[in-house]
């Protein structure tokens, strides 16, 4: 039953993925959002935090349905006013393997790279003007997506444009089930990789 389970949620997580990426040409726009659109423009968006000029917004008039969550607080980044990145959370282990795995398969393998010192595992891929950035960090669990215009992109401070955007614990919260499942997987993997050598 429970393997039933893991397919049925990673099937529902690769259709709505799926569904993102080819909803829109991620060279052109992001979940119908033209890169470098004025903030100015989208009048429902919501500032939630700012960091010299990068200003993090939500659009609380519009739900999403990704990972199979409804409602996730899609976060878009703006530098000097201008639409340049957007970030999802990632809530589990397996999602982000599954997610992984896919956008490997549309964009080919990536380039990984571990920090040792803050043990971070970065996956990142390009497309055309676009990078796409999925990040774990061991210590606390936190898991992100983030995809980047990088015509903009190049012009913010890495430190910027890495930094999550402050929200609210009610947004993003990882419930203790949560955090103990992200543990496991992180053991039993590195143990499968011990194994393997």
């Amino acid at each position: 039953m429970e393997k039933l389970k893991i397919v049925i949620y990673g099937l529902v997580i690769l259709f709505t993925l799926t569904g993102i990426l080819h909803a829109a040409d991620l060279g052109e726009s992001f979940l119908d959002l033209k890169w470098g659109t004025s903030i100015s423009e989208l009048p429902e968006f919501k500032k939630i935090s700012e960091n010299g000029d990068v200003a993090y917004y939500r659009n609380p008039a519009k739900t999403y349905t990704v990972f199979e969550v409804e409602d996730p607080s899609v976060i878009y980044g703006f530098y000097k006013g201008k639409f340049f990145a957007t970030y999802i959370q990632v809530g589990t282990y397996t999602v982000f393997e599954r997610v992984k795995e896919h956008i490997s398969k549309k964009f080919g393998e990536p380039k990984t790279t571990l920090k040792m010192k803050t043990r971070q595992t970065i996956h990142q891929w390009k497309h055309q003007k676009i990078k796409i950035k999925l990040k774990l960090y061991e210590l606390d669990g936190r898991m992100k997506l983030a995809f980047y215009y990088t015509p903009l992109s190049n012009q913010v401070n890495e430190a910027q444009q890495e930094d999550f955007p402050a929200v609210s614990e009610r947004e993003f919260t990882l419930d203790e089930g949560s955090k103990q499942e992200i543990q496991k997987d992180l053991k039993l993997e590195r143990a499968l990789n011990v194994m393997e050598f």
